[in-house]
């Protein structure tokens, strides 16, 4: 796929995002690494999606962080290429603010493997990182050592992120990821929940 067909997937993904109801407004952000492993392609801050073209979208040099386009890429500029420096396996991010699952990141509650969905989606259970100001290098790093090899992290106080080796993964997760928590919470008012193992675990 080439960076024009990528910045196509880039905004076709924002606006599923905001379609789903993982984010309202501007929130969140997503981006695809491109080909040349080099580079990725992020979306822009503070403009609407449904309004997004194939140039809005700004590419960023892996390397240094310089971006080239007619637009400032997403404040969480940081948080994205640091997964894509740490996590040589993962091609996209998508970073959300469902509701749902943000009440997890909020409580600092970990989502446990609790349906068969989530061993599907994530290695294990998905833990929170620790609180930063969104746009901070702070805020990357405690990503980034609290995803470790999962494919998606909460964020304390702030929302969700997820990662795939393609936009579509990476957006299902964060789909995954929030019904997931919705379970998990009514379960908690219910009764004790019992946790599925992760699938390396026989799960």
């Amino acid at each position: 796929m080439d960076s024009s067909e990528l910045r196509i997937r880039v905004i076709e993904t924002a606006k599923a995002m905001l379609r789903l109801g993982l984010t309202v407004g501007t929130g969140g952000n997503v981006s695809v690494r491109c080909p040349d492993d080099k580079t990725f392609l992020i979306t822009p801050s503070s403009l609407p999606y449904e309004t997004l073209t194939p140039d809005d979208i700004v590419a960023v040099d892996l390397a240094d962080g310089a971006y080239k386009g007619r637009n400032k890429p997403s404040i969480e500029l940081h948080l994205h290429r640091k997964v894509y420096l740490t996590r040589r396996d993962v091609s996209a991010v998508v970073h959300a603010h469902p509701p749902i699952a943000s009440a997890l990141a909020v409580s600092g509650k970990p989502l446990p493997l609790i349906i068969d969905a989530c061993t599907f989606a994530f290695k294990d259970k998905v833990e929170v990182a620790e609180y930063a100001k969104p746009g901070t290098l702070e805020l990357a790093e405690n990503t980034v050592k609290a995803l470790g090899n999962n494919t998606a992290v909460l964020l304390a106080n702030h929302g969700i992120l997820c990662v795939g080796d393609n936009l579509d993964s990476a957006l299902e997760r964060c789909e995954v990821l929030d019904k997931a928590a919705l379970t998990y919470i009514l379960s908690l008012i219910v009764g004790t929940p019992s946790c599925l193992r992760p699938l390396s675990d026989g799960g």
